[in-house]
């Protein structure tokens, strides 16, 4: 019993240690080349490389939480959740957001571009509207 509580806890710390990796820059994997290796992706990456924000943020950072932990979490059951539609061919037709990455995506709008919206406050309160809601074509093509 107590080999097999080492065992999982090796396993365990493994795993974490492996999300976390999707958070390290140099290993890219938040990034459109990374991104865009699924031809799921290639509208998204196609118009992400033509938008005003290809110079100034890249994938991970529109589309993850920024949170060490939480970011990892974030993109490893997203990334588990997107390989697996890939290996069984149930990749939706069109792509939409989750009502969990509306709130990242919101959420990221407002860090990068608080100080813009330091007036008017956010937009997603009060049943109110997400910034991506009227500016999505400004990366991604509706």
């Amino acid at each position: 019993m107590k080999k097999t509580l080492i065992w999982l806890v090796i396993l365990a710390v493994l795993g974490f240690s492996m999300m976390l990796m999707v958070k390290i820059p140099a290993l890219g994997l938040a990034e459109a080349g990374f991104c865009g290796r699924c031809h799921a992706m290639d509208e998204q990456v196609s118009t992400y490389l033509h938008s005003p924000h290809v110079n100034a943020a890249i994938c991970g950072d529109c589309h993850d939480p920024h949170g060490l932990v939480t970011g990892s979490l974030f993109a490893a059951y997203t990334g588990t959740r997107d390989v697996y539609r890939v290996v069984t061919d149930t990749t939706p037709a069109e792509i939409r957001a989750t009502e969990l990455s509306r709130k990242v995506l919101q959420n990221n709008c407002m860090r990068c571009h608080g100080d813009i919206m330091a007036d008017i406050g956010d937009t997603s309160h009060d049943r109110g509207s997400n910034c991506f809601h009227c500016h999505q074509e400004i990366v991604h093509e509706k």
